[in-house]
């Protein structure tokens, strides 16, 4: 796991940049990939992007408090997401090649009841998931070569994983409640208006099912897709190991649809 910035923020000691482009506020706090800040104070935070890959800006609000997320790129509004008191808002953003351009980014914290200290992370560019082709049914545990993980260490608050996936090709995730929390984020080739997805828009966008106690996945278009996971929690000091909570990914076999492979992870399932 990369090493990670942590920094509490306030209006003394925050880093204030000035920005000259466009559209953008006279003065934000510079993000690093992958970091997590906190801070009690609303504020506006700033970032460019190089990869062409899917990313995501994330927004922890403590519990009793409401803090909401809105982004703009290049000085043009991406969207908003609003969830409520100690939930996880987010914005996914596609740059692969034909959807968002890579460019410098602005996201806007405000606060909407209560106070506290919120959590503010932006990962991009950093992971590929690839599920294995199937060799055998069911699974035989952590180590098992059919298996992909999606993953959210303890201090982090979101991870973002590109995935090529073709349209109908179904996959497997561990507990009947991953879609609440594990979101595969798709664009409309053409329609600039999905190339930046909140969560809503991330959880009525996916085409999920509870079947044999697992979640099933089944992308309905072809291309890179993210798969977006939170947690709805504060995040905590990292460890050493480190330490999260992960899923267990596995294609979905046609000839048993029905049947999940990894509902007994991590134990075996026959």
């Amino acid at each position: 796991m990369s090493p990670r910035r942590r920094a509490i923020l306030s209006t003394a000691t925050a880093l204030v940049l000035v920005l000259s482009a466009p559209g953008l506020a006279a003065a934000s706090v510079y993000l690093s990939n992958d970091s997590v800040t906190l801070s009690t104070t609303p504020q506006s935070y700033n970032y460019s992007t190089t990869n062409t890959s899917w990313s995501v800006m994330a927004l922890q609000s403590p519990p009793g408090a409401d803090f909401d997320l809105a982004l703009s790129g290049n000085g043009v509004a991406l969207g908003t997401s609003t969830q409520g008191a100690g939930r996880t808002d987010f914005i996914a953003v596609n740059s692969n090649g034909g959807f968002q351009p890579l460019g410098r980014y602005l996201a806007t914290v405000t606060a909407y009841s209560g106070s506290g200290t919120y959590a503010v992370q932006r990962q991009t560019g950093t992971s590929t998931i690839v599920l294995p082709a199937i060799t055998h049914p069911g699974s035989t545990g952590a180590s098992d070569p059919d298996l992909a993980f999606a993953v959210l260490a303890d201090d982090d608050i979101v991870s973002v994983a590109d995935m090529w996936l073709t349209a109908g090709q179904a996959f497997w995730a561990t507990t009947p409640t991953a879609a609440q929390h594990l979101y595969l984020v798709k664009s409309a080739v053409g329609a600039p208006s999905t190339y930046a997805r909140n969560r809503n828009a991330a959880a009525s966008g996916q085409s999920v099912a509870v079947v044999d106690g697992c979640t099933k996945y089944t992308p309905t278009v072809t291309g890179w897709h993210a798969l977006v996971f939170v947690g709805d929690r504060e995040p905590e000091l990292p460890q050493v190991p480190a330490d999260g909570i992960a899923h267990a990914l596995k294609l979905v076999d046609p000839a048993t649809p029905n049947t999940c492979p990894v509902k007994n992870f991590p134990a075996a399932t026959p």
